[in-house]
């Protein structure tokens, strides 16, 4: 099955994803598609015994159940919270903020399942297997979405908005809009007319000395360098904008940052599983 056919099946299952996501459903397949082309022969074979899908397929599952009463828990999985050892005074409990769950957030638990897998996936129940690798793949999405950042206000004990609290507004033909709204539906505000192997043949171009290079470190530095896309991403779209009139210039820096983050999340996302799975 070649590359375009295989992702245009893909497509056709996850169109029907709604926005209500960091990326949209669009923008979580195009990611797990990425890494799944990726992937090692060996960590293929693994993720689909375990999962029984293509991680393309299951990368907004966090998302359809993160509301339900037993994942209630797991709400702040999907967020990066930059500068997470920040010293706080505030009244957490009036923003539903806890330190713990600021500090045990999406690069937290990507760093925790990935270590876990790896040393421990073989004497794990499937199920257990197949939950860490849906949330890998889930979480290594939403970190790398600008409207899944949370930057602290400074010299204040709460979170800016990008995320939680809706505090960044824009607007869309004169309507008040948000932040994370722009980047739920950003596939369709760039290229509305552009189909899943269309975005995967703009964005999957870094060759194996730019991916080695993309891939250093652990979740906690690519949340650092996340940071400063996101601190980026508000100067090119600052409060207010009206995003249904971004300019040539706007339009083109935004293309070029969402290339770059969708890019880097599969990537990072391929890395780690052929990490966890390596014979």
């Amino acid at each position: 099955m070649n590359k375009r056919f295989f992702a245009i099946l893909i497509a056709a299952l996850l169109f029907v994803c709604n926005s209500a996501m960091a990326w949209g459903g669009p923008g979580h397949s195009i990611i797990g598609y990425i890494a799944e082309t990726h992937l090692t022969p060996e960590a293929r074979e693994k993720c689909h015994h375990y999962i029984h899908h293509t991680l393309a397929y299951e990368a907004s599952y966090m998302d359809h159940w993160r509301y339900t009463k037993p994942f209630k828990g797991t709400a702040h999985w999907h967020i990066g919270y930059a500068y997470p050892n920040r010293k706080y005074t505030g009244d957490y409990s009036s923003q539903v903020l806890k330190p713990e769950a600021v500090l045990k957030s999406a690069a937290y638990r990507i760093n925790e399942f990935h270590n876990e897998l790896r040393t421990s996936y073989k004497s794990m129940p499937d199920s257990l297997v197949a939950f860490k690798i849906r949330a890998l793949i889930h979480m290594m999405g939403d970190m790398h979405c600008p409207a899944h950042v949370a930057i602290p206000i400074e010299d204040k004990p709460t979170y800016e908005e990008t995320t939680v609290y809706n505090r960044y507004r824009l607007q869309r033909k004169g309507k008040k809009y948000s932040y994370h709204a722009l980047w739920d539906s950003i596939t369709a505000i760039l290229f509305p007319k552009r189909d899943i192997p269309g975005w995967l043949e703009e964005v999957d171009t870094y060759n194996e000395k730019q991916r080695a290079k993309i891939c250093k470190g652990d979740a906690n530095d690519w949340l650092a360098g996340i940071t400063k896309e996101t601190l980026r991403s508000y100067k090119i779209v600052p409060r207010d904008t009206d995003v249904a009139e971004l300019s040539e210039n706007q339009r083109e820096q935004l293309t070029a940052l969402t290339y770059q983050q969708m890019a880097y999340a599969g990537y990072r996302l391929a890395h780690i599983l052929n990490d966890v799975f390596k014979e």
